[in-house]
């Protein structure tokens, strides 16, 4: 009987099961939950405490609701300085790295300055420089032009003087080619054409031509006495030199250089 019944349990223990045979598997017990929930609860009683709103107290303000509620130690004295002490090193960096940011902003800044300063100032050299050379361009171009009219000026200025009207219809005559030299003359005194002074006034160089030289004691050495031919300039600029008779004193360092 006994050997029986260690056959038949043998035989039960190599038969599978009828729910092994029908692919269902066999209930296990789930401990890894049991370990997770312990570890989870383990870590929330290891945390910080937090009011009910969810909002996370700074290491101050749980020093200071540990002192309220009377639960002050020295190992939470101890973990709050610590992380005081870290968060005042957190804060001392980022204003330092502020510091160096402000610092380049500010020097970006300078050289931006500088370089709008001059910019401004090169612009504004560049329009006086191209202002004065258009003006110098225009008298150049307006000085040239009244350069080709002098010799009728010179004609006209030549009839005035040589003429000797002697009957009414001459005397009209004159006066109508007379009329025409004054308007030319306005014409060339609002393009800001010059007469270079002669009679009366010192001699020159650079706006007159001497052409004769006559001893004079009324007048004092190198005193334009007479104008053969008019001197014009535009704009500071000589057109052409007016051609004079300068007089000198006999008795001055005049006559030593008299031809």
């Amino acid at each position: 009987m006994q050997l029986l019944s260690a056959r038949h349990a043998s035989a039960a223990l190599s038969r599978p099961s009828k729910s092994r045979a029908a692919g269902v598997r066999p209930p296990q017990t789930f401990r890894a939950p049991v370990l997770r929930r312990r570890v989870v609860l383990r870590a929330a009683e290891d945390a910080p405490a937090e009011p009910a709103d969810g909002v996370v107290l700074s290491p101050l303000d749980r020093a200071k609701k540990a002192l309220e509620d009377g639960s002050l130690d020295k190992e939470l004295l101890n973990g709050c300085l610590a992380e005081l002490e870290a968060e005042m090193g957190r804060l001392r960096a980022e204003a330092s790295a502020a510091e160096e940011r402000a610092s380049a902003l500010e020097a970006t800044a300078s050289n931006t300055k500088d370089q709008f300063v001059r910019l401004t100032a090169d612009f504004e050299n560049f329009r006086r420089r191209t202002r004065e050379e258009n003006i110098q361009l225009t008298d150049s171009v307006r000085g040239d032009v009244i350069k080709e009219l002098l010799p009728i000026v010179d004609n006209f200025e030549l009839a005035r003087t040589q003429v000797k009207t002697e009957t009414e219809g001459e005397a009209k005559i004159n006066m109508s080619y007379q009329g025409l030299y004054k308007q030319m003359v306005d014409m060339m005194r609002s393009l800001g054409v010059e007469a270079v002074p002669t009679t009366g006034a010192p001699f020159d160089p650079a706006i007159h031509d001497a052409i004769m030289r006559e001893p004079s004691n009324s007048h004092p050495d190198g005193t334009v006495l007479q104008e053969f031919r008019k001197g014009f300039s535009i704009g500071g600029k000589l057109l052409r030199p007016a051609m004079v008779k300068v007089s000198y004193t006999e008795e001055g360092p005049a006559n030593s250089s008299e031809e």
